[in-house]
């Protein structure tokens, strides 16, 4: 018997050494997998950040690959999510048209990541948020089973602290359309914030839901009746200190920059539009009652006549459809229009003695479709008439694009909300 192991011995050696050769290759294999994901998230993470279409679509490829070459469910799980993830954010670069079949792609992405692990609270936020994309896209989603529970509820219910969860969370809260961001949300983004930066004290870098986070701290806070630069400028300073490289930052840096009013330009001016006095849908809010047009050899002019005087805070949109042609372009938001555009000149801004800051530029309406709205360019010369009831926004030739066919609505509001428009006819219908 005893011979018989001695003889054994060498065998068991062979199969003991195979065994750990397997070992050691899976064990790499899943250390290489671990490494391609770490490397395609960190690729993400910075081509968001940067605002790189390119660099997303790179990285999303990768992450692709791995979905199909992975053995590591959890590898499979975050490269879905990430997948996904890259969809959601390449459809609000501003950048470019999504493809529909883009954003379906990034739903069964999400999906696939819920399906590998059912308790993956972030799969299940990025899952809702890429099928309300969709949806306003005109896509059909697939129904959930009946009893289902509500996907952007379950994600709360698992874990209400993950970072895209309480990001998406405190984004849906901030939203009102009818003026300001309520408390609430504005109390989500800075608990958020606090619990990144103690993190960050770990040694994590800062990374993409620190960024989106502060510049949601600084959105809530822009989204006041009566915002105040004094308290957001040190706030992106310190953004921009922390990812140069942000290009949101950047945009919000460039809205909370002190600017002057122009002198009113001396001009002969065109009547363009009229609309009828408190015709809009709050009283309180800015009501706009004449357009008049005129252009000098670098701009063409808008002066917008309101009936009161204009607050601090207020807002102007030229909305313009620069072919006349109504099959094309952006559909306008006003109620029972079908009008398009391809340009929109935005002025939302606060004021405070012959100085300004606010969102200012003009942007195509692939930008408007992404809240791009300084997308084309910034240069935008911004005037108030002497009796404060009228404002003149001068827009540069090239970035206008307008020709002898052009359309236009203007729409006039607080800084925060649309509440009337001046549209002839055939603009609007």
């Amino acid at each position: 018997m005893l011979r018989l192991f001695r003889d054994a011995a060498p065998i068991f050696a062979l199969m003991r050494n195979v065994l750990l050769l397997l070992f050691l290759i899976l064990t790499c294999s899943t250390h290489a997998a671990d490494r391609e994901l770490t490397l395609a998230r960190e690729m993400l993470e910075d081509s968001i950040v940067r605002n790189d279409v390119e660099g997303m679509q790179f990285a999303r490829a990768r992450l692709v690959r791995l979905t199909a070459e992975s053995d590591d469910r959890t590898v499979q799980r975050d490269a879905h999510y990430l997948a996904a993830l890259s969809v959601s954010f390449e459809s609000f670069s501003g950048l470019g048209d999504v493809s529909p079949a883009l954003i379906m792609a990034g739903v069964r992405h999400a999906d696939r990541a819920v399906e590998l692990d059912p308790q993956f609270a972030e799969g299940w936020a990025m899952s809702a948020m890429l099928r309300g994309i969709a949806r306003r896209a005109g896509q059909t989603v697939p129904d959930d089973p009946p009893g289902s529970p509500n996907r952007f509820a379950r994600a709360k219910e698992l874990d209400p602290k993950a970072p895209a969860v309480a990001f998406f969370n405190g984004m849906l809260t901030s939203m009102n359309p009818n003026g300001a961001a309520p408390p609430e949300g504005v109390k989500m983004f800075d608990e958020l914030a606090s619990r990144l930066e103690a993190e960050r004290k770990g040694g994590r870098r800062f990374g993409l839901w620190d960024a989106e986070t502060e510049a949601w701290r600084l959105f809530v806070r822009i989204a006041q009746d009566e915002p105040q630069a004094a308290t957001l400028r040190p706030m992106v300073a310190r953004l921009l200190e922390q990812r140069p490289d942000f290009a949101l930052g950047r945009e919000i840096a460039d809205s909370v920059n002190e600017r002057r009013f122009v002198a009113p330009p001396a001009l002969t001016w065109q009547p363009l539009l009229t609309d009828a006095a408190s015709d809009g849908k709050n009283p309180k809010l800015p009501d706009v009652i004449s357009v008049d047009r005129a252009e000098d050899a670098e701009r063409i002019w808008v002066r917008v006549g309101f009936r009161e005087t204009l607050p601090r805070s207020f807002g102007v949109n030229l909305v313009v459809d620069r072919d006349g042609d109504p099959s094309t372009g952006m559909k306008w938001w006003g109620n029972g229009s079908s009008f398009r555009f391809d340009r929109l000149v935005t002025a939302w801004i606060s004021r405070d003695g012959d100085r300004y800051f606010g969102r200012v530029g003009v942007t195509d309406d692939t930008g408007a479709r992404a809240a791009k709205l300084m997308k084309i360019t910034t240069d935008v010369a911004v005037a108030m008439g002497a009796d404060e009831r009228s404002v003149m926004i001068g827009v540069p030739r090239g970035a206008l694009g307008w020709t002898p066919a052009s359309t236009m609505i203007v729409a006039g509001g607080s800084h925060l909300v649309w509440n009337d428009d001046a549209a002839s006819a055939v603009n609007s219908r």
